[in-house]
């Protein structure tokens, strides 16, 4: 009986800290696109758009974003299931089910000033712009400058002083 009881206990701390992981995750996207600037962008824009492929969040990005603006925009979520039904984005999230498919995403993408974002390990390494990752159940930002610079995008210092940066001759 102590032994179910334990089962149970874990199963639902494990699904409790995945939530908490994923709701960071959410919610850091918008703070960080806060901090990024869209050179290319028409100013004309009225929305902002933040599309995730193979949504892995459920309802969270829905709960999160409802009502809310970014740089006094009102936020418009998409979600796809592959690239290919990619229409208009500002930011990307790209989870670690699309591991295999991110080289061609990152190139079917590339010259459109998307941000890109993901958990993927080793994402920022692999052309990504910023990627997500936990240490010590602390969300911690690993940013690739270059990749950020070739699609005419900028970040400003505050969020690089809180990041890992890294450039192309760091890549693997």
């Amino acid at each position: 009986m102590q032994r179910i009881f334990f089962l149970i206990f874990i199963l639902v701390l494990t699904l409790h800290a995945s939530f908490s992981e994923d709701k960071l995750k959410v919610i850091i996207m918008g703070k960080v696109a806060k901090y990024v600037v869209w050179q290319k962008k028409e100013k004309k824009e009225k929305n902002f758009y933040i599309t995730i492929i193979d949504n892995p969040f459920g309802t969270l990005p829905k709960e999160i974003y409802k009502d809310k603006k970014i740089n006094n925009k009102p936020i418009i979520l998409n979600f796809i299931k592959n690239i290919q039904e990619l229409k208009h984005t500002d930011m990307l999230f790209i989870p670690k089910s699309q591991a295999s498919q991110l080289q061609n995403i990152i190139h079917t993408i590339k010259g459109q000033g998307i941000f890109t974002v993901s958990d993927i390990k080793g994402f920022a390494q692999k052309k990504g712009m910023l990627q997500l990752y936990f240490v010590s159940r602390k969300i911690k930002l690993k940013i690739n400058l270059d990749a950020v610079k070739k699609e005419h995008l900028n970040i400003r210092s505050t969020l690089l002083r809180i990041a890992k940066v890294i450039k192309e001759k760091d890549e693997i």
